[in-house]
């Protein structure tokens, strides 16, 4: 199932299983086998790596009832080269969540901090 989506998303971009390979930096022959079902319990941290090259989500990669349009939020190249990098240093989706949500906070106190001048 993952291993069909990916290679659906990969075709449909054009991208030969080399081209994913470099750009997921993973090997060619570890994307192979998940490809073609061999390896059918990837990794999150390749999952993340795969949907990043590809321009989408690991939800989407996963979910056998999610379906992927054009209309879904797109993500360029920039972010997913900033993401890429993210992971290879070592941050994970909590990480990620836990920095959104700290974010999330000082951009809050500030605006109650200008409310009350």
């Amino acid at each position: 199932m993952i291993g069909d989506r990916i290679k659906d998303m990969r075709l449909q971009k054009r991208y030969s299983i080399t081209r994913l390979a470099e750009k997921a930096q993973i090997s060619k022959s570890y994307l192979s086998q998940i490809e073609k079902g061999s390896n059918s319990n990837p990794s999150l941290q390749m999952l993340h790596k795969i949907a990043a090259s590809l321009g989408t989500s690991v939800d989407y990669l996963i979910d056998e009832t999610n379906e992927h349009t054009e209309a879904d939020h797109h993500i360029s190249e920039e972010w997913l080269e900033l993401l890429g990098r993210a992971i290879d240093q070592g941050m994970t989706q909590e990480d990620f969540i836990e920095f959104y949500q700290y974010l999330s906070f000082k951009k809050n106190l500030q605006t109650v901090k200008n409310s009350k001048h």
